[in-house]
């Protein structure tokens, strides 16, 4: 685990002064929430990156830092997932989760990018903060425990844009998951019951009907949906 001040030490002092060059990033999940203060420590650096050669020189600088790639990863991810997968970097205290374009089928695509909150500085290390909205639907896709209360977390203190939600959840449905609407149905129904927080009962509703048509459209083609999360 590190908070706040650790992660900004490790982007300023540890990749921004070594990067010969600007790369920018998008931070996603505890980091993103530190940042935007509503989470006091985080146990992954969850970073998204646009471009391959950039998160390539940020795994190498890690990697001369001390922390090791984690080769063995299927345990969290199927076979099929293989264009998903993050690199794992781990460290004493803490991991980095660098993705490319994508986090766990989640697409970053240009609306995702128009709704970042901030851009942070660090030397030549640029890292811009998802919407919270974005980083709600992120862990959607997920089945752990902390996510969830990461969850519970954001919508207390930001006021999520429900329309975001669903008209996103309908763009990833047919550009990423074709189950995405399935699972973020479950993981808010679960988030309502549970923690018991206001989550409007016409979105949940609206989820399923993203999902209904999305099956019937597949259907069509003769084609399945296969409904897998994130273990880690």
């Amino acid at each position: 685990m590190i908070n706040l001040q650790e992660q900004i030490s490790l982007f300023k002092n540890v990749i921004g002064s070594q990067l010969k060059n600007k790369v920018e990033c998008i931070a996603i999940g505890g980091s993103a929430m530190m940042l935007y203060g509503a989470k006091n420590a985080t146990k992954d650096v969850d970073l998204v990156f646009l471009k391959e050669k950039e998160l390539t020189a940020v795994k190498e600088i890690l990697y001369n830092s001390g922390f090791n790639e984690r080769k063995n990863i299927k345990g969290i991810f199927r076979k099929d997932e293989d264009a998903g997968k993050p690199v794992m970097m781990d460290g004493k205290d803490t991991r980095f989760d660098l993705f490319l374009n994508e986090v766990i089928g989640y697409k970053i695509h240009e609306k995702v990018i128009e709704r970042i909150r901030e851009v942070h500085e660090f030397g030549n290390f640029i890292v811009k903060t998802a919407s919270p909205e974005d980083i709600l639907m992120m862990k959607g896709c997920t089945e752990r425990e902390r996510d969830r209360d990461d969850a519970a977390e954001l919508i207390r203190k930001f006021k999520i844009d429900w329309n975001i939600v669903i008209n996103e959840t309908a763009e990833q449905t047919k550009i990423g998951i074709a189950a995405f609407p399935i699972l973020l149905y479950d993981f808010l129904t679960e988030l309502r019951d549970n923690f018991k927080l206001d989550i409007p009962k016409n979105i949940t509703k609206e989820l399923l009907v993203i999902a209904e048509k999305r099956l019937g459209d597949l259907k069509k083609k003769d084609q399945l949906i296969k409904v897998t999360k994130y273990k880690t």
